[in-house]
């Protein structure tokens, strides 16, 4: 993986928006080889153990007590926490987010090796709460080509809070696989077509992950990315 960009990946499927085109893939996710952190295909950097189980549950635990973001998009509202509005009484977990996406992103810079300056773009604490899940899409570009409300991010992350529930695996249709989710564990990637991914519905329980993005634009920075909490 070192020198190669994950754009360049090669994959099974190659997506390319497609002029009109409204949706990337329509297939069945449990058609998908189920791989896990340790088993990834090269195309994805991974990472297993970046959290303990204390530290996964701290986030939980802070996740459950934070007022989430009112979004405009009905399928987010309630459920998203970034940390600008964490308070004070999170601090543990404030620090701890913001470990998290340093090591995150020192990680893809030294996998990865990408050709300008990364930095931090928005950081999530996420709920997934039962029958919620999500098809196949790209963190910044829409399947018929036109840039979507974020064309300006490079990478995309997640590092799964818990993995105790049923489904929630996070698909990969051009790389053919789904990815078993490992508490503590990180997965990180292109957020273009390269790397189109979706995830399978939550059958049971409640799924709490780390969402994070990271871009090339400067003026696209985390105001909070360098705030010592």
């Amino acid at each position: 993986m070192i020198g190669m960009s994950l754009s360049e990946s090669a994959a099974p499927l190659r997506f390319v928006p497609r002029l009109g085109a409204s949706e990337w893939w329509v297939g069945n996710p449990a058609s998908l080889a189920l791989v896990d952190l340790h088993t990834a295909p090269p195309a994805l950097v991974t990472q297993r153990h970046l959290l303990d189980a204390r530290q996964c549950q701290l986030l939980i635990a802070a996740s459950e007590r934070i007022a989430p973001r009112r979004d405009a998009n009905p399928f987010w509202d309630g459920r998203c926490a970034t940390l600008d509005m964490m308070p004070d009484s999170e601090r543990e977990a404030r620090a701890l987010l913001q470990q998290v996406r340093l090591i995150t992103q020192l990680t893809i810079i030294q996998k990865v090796r990408p050709p300008y300056v990364t930095f931090g773009d928005t950081t999530q604490l996420v709920r997934w709460d039962p029958g919620q899940g999500l098809t196949p899409h790209a963190d910044n570009i829409e399947p018929d080509g036109r840039p979507n409300g974020t064309p300006h991010r490079a990478f995309s992350a997640i590092v799964y809070l818990n993995d105790d529930y049923g489904g929630g695996e996070t698909y990969f249709p051009g790389l053919g696989v789904r990815l078993k989710p490992e508490a503590g564990g990180m997965v990180a990637f292109g957020s273009g077509a390269s790397h189109v991914h979706g995830v399978t519905p939550v059958r049971d329980l409640s799924r709490f992950m780390i969402a994070m993005w990271f871009t090339f634009d400067k003026s696209k920075v985390d105001p909070v990315q360098f705030r010592a909490f």
